[in-house]
């Protein structure tokens, strides 16, 4: 008996000192697209946001993270705006910042690896005086697992929380 429970205490032992060890070092797998709650997509924001102002022009982007365990194809970023103020000009997956003469639509796909980060950017004809009380929402479409995934982010309750010269009172200033 005393045997058995010594084996059973080693074996235990083992089991559990092999599981830490694999953890250790390593970043926590991601979910699964198939262990999502239910209504959940496998790409979301991270919660970095950034806007870039050039003249009348305004550059809205999202970091956006795969938290699937496999490679997704993003795809087409559509911009939502519940109210007047913006124009959307120009779409793109890449760097925050860098302003673009591409006009909304698909464009080129980009591929997002498990637990990888990237960014979404629109850029935008700005035109009201001031944006400062407008929500602006994304909507994406990615491929994972050959199957076409749409998804909705929140991007932006309104955008009084960043930088923009003509308006008359900005946070930070």
């Amino acid at each position: 008996m005393a045997l058995a429970a010594l084996v059973a205490g080693l074996l235990l032992g083992f089991i559990a000192g092999h599981l830490q060890a694999r953890s250790n070092g390593r970043r926590a797998p991601a979910t699964s697209a198939t262990s999502l709650f239910p209504g959940a997509t496998a790409v979301t924001m991270t919660g970095n946001r950034c806007a870039v102002q050039l003249g009348k022009r305004f550059q809205l982007g999202v970091e956006v993270v795969n938290k699937s365990q496999g490679t997704v194809a993003l795809r087409q970023i559509e911009p939502v705006l519940p109210l007047r103020g913006l124009r959307a000009v120009a779409s793109r997956w890449g760097t925050c910042g860098a302003l673009t003469e591409l006009g909304p639509g698909p464009g080129h796909a980009t591929a997002l690896g498990p637990g990888a980060t990237g960014w979404l950017t629109v850029t935008f004809d700005v035109i009201v005086g001031c944006p400062g009380v407008l929500p602006v929402q994304f909507k994406i479409s990615y491929v994972q697992a050959g199957r076409l995934v749409r998804a909705e982010l929140p991007g932006f309750p309104d955008l009084g929380q960043v930088q923009y010269n003509n308006c008359g009172t900005n946070p930070g200033s």
